[in-house]
């Protein structure tokens, strides 16, 4: 992350993990033999107001699609 904004994005980044530790979203558990992990990928976006002033940045973790 090398853009003049990446702290704002880190700090989005931390926020939404936070979140999901707080909100007990999953348990890590060993994976079993023959297991395939779920992947995931980072979604980023800015929140503006009814002007077009950036008023926050939001991150989400999301899995990723498998076939």
């Amino acid at each position: 992350m090398s853009c003049k904004k990446s702290n704002l994005w880190y700090d989005a980044m931390k926020d939404e993990m936070n979140s999901m530790q707080s909100n007990k979203v999953w348990n890590l558990v060993e994976m079993p033999n023959g297991g395939k992990a779920i992947g995931c990928k980072w979604v980023f976006k800015t929140k503006r107001d009814s002007l077009g002033n950036i008023e926050r940045y939001k991150a989400r973790l999301v899995a990723k699609g498998f076939t």
